[in-house]
């Protein structure tokens, strides 16, 4: 026994066998695989509780974002501010040829999607019209059906579908088209077009133009707009302005004009519009009244002062 063991028993005898007997258990297989258990123990609990704090704070952002979003939903939602809720086509050619289908998927971007055309048409509301631009307004008049859907999205607003008949750059889009330019410079083509049983149907029995022609206010916005007045002075509309008794014989020969002609709304509208209310009375006379009289010859005199 070495000298300092000895003085160690010598001075506490009983210590020194307890200290004896701890270093042979610490020594033994048992006490080294418990020592490994409780460390492991220690590092799972670690790791639990790292887990638990990393998922309070993740729940904390999450709730802190949700707020602040909400405490800025209505910024967000300013127009001026936001540029997504329409589609701004900047490649856009309505010369490029006409659309002949549209295929309807409103959402929430009240966009519409234009097949043929890889774009979409914006939808005018008094939410987003501050934010349309010139390429927006172009596309609604050059797409077919892209007005109609307008209007089918704004049914109770004629104020705002006013504003945008009033667009001169919708207006020279729509003249321009394929399918419409042609009508308006020849007054037999036009003529030809009101013959055409198909395509009359198919645009009286919109629900769209049904739902125009049953509300007074927005017929009346329609008729003083200036896109209708453009209309009224194109070549086609002048020649038939001109001779009204042909043009109420062509509205008592079709049963869709016929109808249109009876429509209170329709004579409101008529007899306020600038262009129309002194042949009023001649274009919405009954068929075999003034609509049997015999056209005025082009080039006389009275028509000249027409």
């Amino acid at each position: 026994m070495k000298k300092e063991e000895l003085m160690k028993l010598l001075r506490n005898p009983a210590k020194y066998r307890k200290e004896k007997q701890q270093a042979k258990q610490a020594a033994s297989p048992q006490a080294v695989a418990d020592r490994a258990a409780r460390k492991k123990q220690d590092r799972v609990l670690l790791g639990i509780g790292i887990g638990v704090v990393l998922l309070v704070l993740a729940t904390v952002m999450v709730i802190l974002s949700a707020k602040n979003r909400a405490e800025n939903l209505t910024a967000a939602l300013d127009p001026e501010q936001v540029k997504g809720l329409f589609v701004e086509e900047t490649e856009f050619d309505p010369s490029a040829g006409a659309v002949t289908y549209v295929q309807v998927r409103e959402g929430q971007d009240r966009n519409v999607a234009v097949s043929n055309l890889g774009s979409t048409l914006p939808i005018i509301s008094r939410f987003n019209y501050r934010s349309f631009t010139p390429t927006n307004y172009e596309i609604i008049g050059a797409a077919p059906w892209a007005l109609t859907t307008n209007f089918a999205s704004n049914m109770s607003d004629p104020d705002l579908m006013r504003y945008l008949l009033s667009n001169d750059t919708m207006i020279k889009a729509f003249l321009a088209r394929e399918d419409v330019a042609p009508l308006l410079e020849d007054p037999q083509l036009l003529l030809a077009f009101t013959k055409d049983n198909t395509a009359m149907q198919e645009f009286f029995d919109s629900d769209t133009v049904k739902g125009v022609l049953a509300n007074e206010k927005m017929l009346r916005s329609v008729a003083g707009s200036r896109f209708m007045s453009y209309l009224l002075i194109s070549k086609s509309a002048k020649y038939f302005r001109d001779r009204p008794q042909e043009a109420a014989a062509i509205i008592s020969s079709n049963s869709y004009l016929d109808e249109l002609r009876q429509n209170p709304n329709v004579q409101i509208a008529v007899k306020e519009n600038p262009y129309l209310k002194k042949i009023a009375s001649v274009l919405l006379a009954p068929a075999g009244g003034n609509a049997q009289k015999q056209a005025v010859p082009a080039g006389s005199k009275t028509a000249a002062k027409k």
